[in-house]
């Protein structure tokens, strides 16, 4: 008994040495295997940070592909839109020079029929003339119909070439002007445009132009200042040497402030003027008898031989017996 409990004493500090090593190495290891699964937890996480960087750029790169192909598209089809509109207008001007011309050419042969016709008029009626003057030819006519009608087929030939000689000849003539030239202006443009002043200010607009008659050139250009629709407006002219124009007359320039063209006096137009008559016309109508009723001379066979016959109330009555 005393052996046994010899023994157990013994044992007894030992099982617990056991048990507390045991102890520890079952911690060791938990700590071990903590540690593990946290290094595989931050690796996992930073794998999926490394995916979600990953997929951002990926996302990014697309849209940012997706925008430089949307935007190439739109640029190609505003190139195209725009060809097609440039296509359009040259396409429309091309049918409005065909009009033109089409037009043009209806009016030269209305012309061509037109003159054909009272050619051929003109000819019937001096064919005719000569007929009735010359019997045989009328006999000739009516025996040979054939004949006259070559007749007015040349005669028709030969003014249509004539005709066609002096459309060629006016093409080129310098009695008339064909083309209007890039530093010539109409007056369309010009009345109606605004005149400003060296300040940019705008004074009025052109409302009239002034001409030399003898030497064709502009004078002065005359233009509306002040007033409120054409009310009270006041005409001034200024000189059409002073004026600057530019742009085909879509800017005119003076050189009168606003100020100046206020105070400027109202330009004075005179009555337009019938033309005189010819000096020739005027000696004949002083001179002519027939003109003036009074200046006729008298007609002796028409006076009466007798005063007394022309009055019957002026003759004395007989006395009464």
């Amino acid at each position: 008994m005393r052996k046994f409990l010899l023994t157990t004493a013994l044992v007894l500090p030992l099982s617990g040495m056991a048990f507390a090593q045991d102890a520890d190495t079952a911690a060791e290891d938990t700590m071990e295997d903590a540690a593990q699964a946290t290094e595989n937890a931050a690796e996992s996480a930073a794998d999926a940070a490394g995916d979600a960087a990953d997929a951002a750029g990926d996302a990014a790169s697309d849209a940012a592909d997706a925008t430089t192909d949307a935007a190439g598209d739109a640029a190609d089809a505003a190139g195209d839109a725009a060809a097609d509109a440039g296509d359009a207008a040259e396409d429309a001007g091309d049918a409005a020079a065909d009009a033109a011309d089409a037009e043009t050419e209806t009016m030269d042969a209305d012309a061509t029929m037109e003159a054909d016709s009272d050619m051929a008029a003109e000819t019937e009626m001096e064919g005719d003339a000569a007929m009735e003057a010359d019997p045989a030819m009328e006999g000739d006519a009516a025996a040979d119909p054939g004949a006259s009608a070559e007749s007015m087929d040349a005669e028709a030939a030969a003014e249509d070439a004539e005709a066609a000689a002096m459309e060629a000849e006016m093409a080129n003539s310098d009695k008339i002007a064909r083309e209007q030239s890039g530093n010539e202006l109409r007056v369309d443009w010009i009345t109606g445009a605004s005149v400003t002043s060296p300040d940019g200010d705008s004074i009025g607009d052109v409302n009239d132009i002034i001409v030399d008659s003898e030497s064709g050139s502009m004078i002065a250009a005359i233009v509306g200042v002040g007033g409120f629709l054409g009310i009270g407006e006041k005409q001034i002219a200024l000189p059409w040497d002073q004026l600057t124009i530019n742009y085909d007359a879509e800017e005119i320039t003076s050189e009168l402030t606003q100020e100046e063209a206020d105070a400027a006096p109202e330009y004075v137009f005179r009555e337009r003027e019938s033309a005189p008559a010819p000096a020739g016309a005027t000696d004949g109508m002083a001179t002519d008898p027939a003109a003036d009723p009074a200046m006729a001379p008298a007609d002796p066979a028409a006076a009466p031989a007798d005063p007394a016959a022309a009055d019957p109330a002026a003759e004395p009555a007989a006395p009464a017996n």
